[in-house]
């Protein structure tokens, strides 16, 4: 196995994450992009599944067709179905549950491509499927956690902007997206750890926090050029999807009425697989940089790269299905006791060959 083949180990600066991100996509396509395409189809399927069998004429039609909005009637009419609401806002929790576990498994090819290991959508899901739990429930308490933050800080910046008569937003604007960033780096860890590092929903949380000692406004500055080149990619992505979708759902719904039902279903289903596909590639650029950026906090603090580095000459070919790099396990196999700080075990906030508190 040879060390940094996909991407180079060692301290990386902000362009060369970006570069890393997509070193590990290109790596292992099959793996960072499968996953949240995977998520997406799951998505979809249960949403079809409810619009099928629950779904009513008018709550579809709104779905596929934006000039039924121009349609008071029949715009009421489909939200007043709440049986369809809510089996859809149900639907929607739960794929947004799966893109985030996507998210956090993204860590394993990240981290399998540092030797240049070739990972596969099966190893992703399996190598760490008993941390599983682990990771829904710590999904579930930060999307609750973070959901509330959200909502009061949006509140406070609603009332601060209605008595400065908006002029305020010049300010509150910035505040909310540094506060957006700062939250994401905070926090964005804790699932990649519970992943990598076999920590519990819990632990993981402030060894998240951990890992950005003496990084903060570094890795903020990543995360908020990552949100700025994402949102612009997003926007001119979905313009001639939504121009599409517009025309196409109109169509539909002018057509025979017995079929518009159905070719609503069909204009629906394409624009779901669009955005599923541009979604795809933006969550797996989102969860490799997430997990390279942990890894190059890890490197920084605790000398990891010199550990793998090291490990990577002794590391036998016939555990490439299975090693995970970096990982305790992985680490503990190839330094003795005397060699490897105690303190790994107890915290993973120490690592072979780290000095105490030291960071590069």
């Amino acid at each position: 196995m040879t060390a940094g083949t996909a991407y180079p180990l060692r301290a990386l600066s902000q362009d060369e994450l970006f570069s890393a991100a997509f070193a590990v996509i290109r790596h292992a396509p099959r793996a960072a992009l499968g996953l949240p395409f995977l998520a997406g189809v799951l998505n979809f399927a249960a949403s079809l599944l409810v619009l099928t069998f629950f779904g009513t004429d008018s709550f579809t039609r709104l779905l596929t067709d934006p000039a039924a909005f121009d349609d008071a009637e029949l715009a009421w009419a489909a939200i007043g179905d709440g049986r369809v609401m809510l089996l859809m806002t149900i639907s929607t929790l739960l794929g947004s549950l799966l893109m985030s576990v996507s998210l956090g498994l993204l860590v394993i090819p990240t981290l399998r491509a540092a030797y240049g290991l070739p990972t596969t959508l099966r190893q992703t899901v399996l190598l760490r499927a008993r941390q599983l739990g682990w990771l829904l429930l710590h999904l579930v308490i930060m999307g609750l956690l973070l959901s509330i933050i959200g909502f009061i800080a949006v509140v406070i910046g609603a009332i601060l902007a209605g008595l400065t008569l908006f002029v305020g937003l010049i300010v509150i604007v910035p505040g909310l997206y540094l506060l957006l960033c700062w939250l994401t780096v905070a926090f964005m860890y804790g699932p990649v750890v519970i992943v990598s590092e076999r920590l519990n929903a819990f632990a993981a949380i402030g060894r998240s926090f951990s890992l950005n000692r003496g990084m903060w406004w570094r890795n903020i500055a990543v995360i908020a050029l990552f949100y700025l080149i994402v949102g612009i990619a997003i926007m001119l992505a979905s313009m001639p999807a939504a121009l599409a979708s517009g025309l196409g759902g109109e169509i539909a719904w002018q057509s025979a009425e017995d079929s518009g039902e159905s070719l609503g279903l069909l204009v629906l289903a394409a624009g779901h697989l669009y955005d599923n596909v541009l979604s795809a590639l933006m969550m797996a650029l989102a969860g490799a940089l997430a997990a390279v950026m942990y890894l190059n906090c890890r490197i920084r603090q605790e000398a990891l790269d010199v550990a793998l580095l090291h490990a990577g000459q002794t590391q036998s070919d016939d555990d490439a299905a299975t090693v995970l790099p970096g990982s305790p396990e992985h680490l503990a196999r190839f330094f003795a006791p005397r060699n490897l700080d105690p303190r790994y075990f107890a915290s993973p906030s120490a690592a072979p060959g780290a000095a105490p508190g030291g960071s590069r």
